[in-house]
């Protein structure tokens, strides 16, 4: 079994219950989602608040935090088309959190990431960037 490293939140409360685990198991994945490597995390809002147990949708405990992250294509699965291994990517949700070394995701909530824009902005483009399109083109 391979392990990474991973922020783990084991109770509710402020940042101070975020603990940096060093042996979690690398999560394995299903026939339509992918594993990613990640590069870089979005931290949002609703991180926040979710951590803090104030959120309407509270994760199990221990749980590890975070919806939107950047990196590579390490692992896909059999029914995965889309991608192949080494491709740069962004997401958008996950089904682990992305506040660490790896994280798994459905193939449908991944997307390309193109050469120019660097990993942490493309970690940026899950909720803040499709909240202001939202926001500012659907209304």
């Amino acid at each position: 079994m391979s392990y990474m490293r991973a922020i783990v939140v084991k109770e509710f409360g402020d940042a101070n219950v975020c603990q940096l685990i060093r042996d979690v198991p690398i999560p394995n994945i299903q026939h339509r989602e992918v594993l990613i490597r990640v590069y870089a995390a979005g931290v949002n809002p609703v991180d926040t608040y979710i951590r803090s147990g104030s959120y309407s949708r509270r994760p199990t405990l221990p749980y590890i935090p975070g919806l939107d992250s950047a990196g590579t294509i390490e692992k896909v699965g059999a029914e995965v088309t889309k991608f192949k291994v080494g491709d740069r990517v962004f997401t958008v949700n996950t089904i682990t959190g992305t506040y660490a070394e790896y994280c798994v995701a459905r193939a449908d909530f991944v997307f390309p990431l193109p050469t120019n824009v660097s990993f942490e902005q493309g970690s940026a483009l899950g909720v803040p960037y499709f909240t202001a399109y939202r926001a500012l083109v659907i209304k």
